[in-house]
């Protein structure tokens, strides 16, 4: 905030000799006046992160750097994209953001780069970020939050977290209001038996979503009974045996690597015999609306449903 001069009727400037001493009649004139000039400042922020930091800033981020595919998201889905100068390659959503300058990896952030930008906020997420960049980044003297959600009320609160530092905090609000609406619209749906269901992120090694995982909460939130939850590790290796014993009703292979139900007998022929191939319920989905803790988590939920239930693709 600049200086503020008041000069009053009798005065003679702030350089004249004696100076004016106001009256006790135009004491609440000054305070109103001056109450009137801090009104019209930006408010400053003070938020926690999910490290536990607070992130204090002087008013809402203007110059913001996302590591992150899912805060890059939530960033334009609560209006902020305007205020988004640097992504990570990864961060392909919406279309925009492919003209927005990269700043490396998630792993690999150039810090150099980062910094050229001039940010006055950086967005980290730490699931792909490591803890020596996340140091260095802490160093350049510019404010970082950390925003981690694994749940799909964590990513309710990570909107609202990213709309208050960007001053979209009503949008934010919005954009959770209508995200849960939506979910409870998919719970009321949820009913019958819940089909024994494989996601799998991975062929080659076999490789699917377990406990710990939000994909997990999705799948169950769905309506399904998530055969990797029991297995040890957030995502746990399998031998195409084990599958094969696990005998799943429903198999989702994210999109990217499933082209057919015809390449996949080709891969592994035993499984010919499980009920979801036998039954045609092997389907694909896009891997960033289930692997990605952002706006888009619902439109996945959504899709979940689908196919465990109606069996559409």
């Amino acid at each position: 905030m600049g200086i503020f001069i008041l000069l009053l009727p009798g005065s003679r400037g702030i350089f004249h000799n004696p100076p004016m001493r106001p009256s006790r009649y135009m004491i609440p004139t000054l305070l109103s006046l001056w109450s009137t000039v801090l009104a019209g400042a930006a408010p400053q922020i003070s938020l926690p992160d999910d490290l536990g930091r607070v992130t204090d800033l002087p008013g809402p981020a203007r110059r913001v750097v996302s590591l992150a595919p899912s805060i890059t998201e939530s960033l334009f889905a609560v209006g902020a994209g305007d205020q988004v100068v640097g992504v990570t390659l990864f961060c392909d959503y919406p279309e925009t953001v492919r003209k927005i300058p990269h700043v490396g990896g998630m792993v690999n952030p150039n810090i150099e780069a980062i910094v050229a930008l001039s940010p006055d906020l950086i967005l980290v997420s730490m699931e792909g970020n490591t803890r020596e960049d996340f140091t260095r980044l802490t160093q350049l003297g510019i404010p970082v939050f950390v925003t981690n959600p694994r749940t799909i009320a964590g990513i309710y609160r990570s909107l609202e977290q990213i709309g208050t530092l960007t001053g979209h905090a009503r949008e934010a609000r919005t954009m959770v209001d209508s995200m849960k609406t939506r979910v409870k619209t998919i719970t009321a749906k949820v009913t019958g038996p819940s089909p024994r269901t494989l996601l799998v992120v991975s062929l080659q090694p076999l490789i699917a979503a377990g406990a710990g995982t939000f994909v997990n909460e999705l799948l169950a939130t769905a309506g399904a009974v998530n055969i990797a939850a029991t297995a040890r590790g957030t995502y746990p290796a399998y031998s195409r045996e084990a599958i094969l014993s696990a005998n799943p009703d429903v198999l989702i292979i994210t999109s990217d690597l499933l082209t057919g139900t015809e390449s996949l007998t080709a891969m592994f022929p035993e499984w010919g015999t499980l009920p979801a191939l036998r039954l045609h319920r092997v389907f694909g989905i896009n891997p960033d609306i289930v692997s990605r803790p952002g706006p888009r988590a619902v439109d996945g939920l959504e899709k979940l449903y689908s196919l465990l239930h109606a069996g559409t693709p």
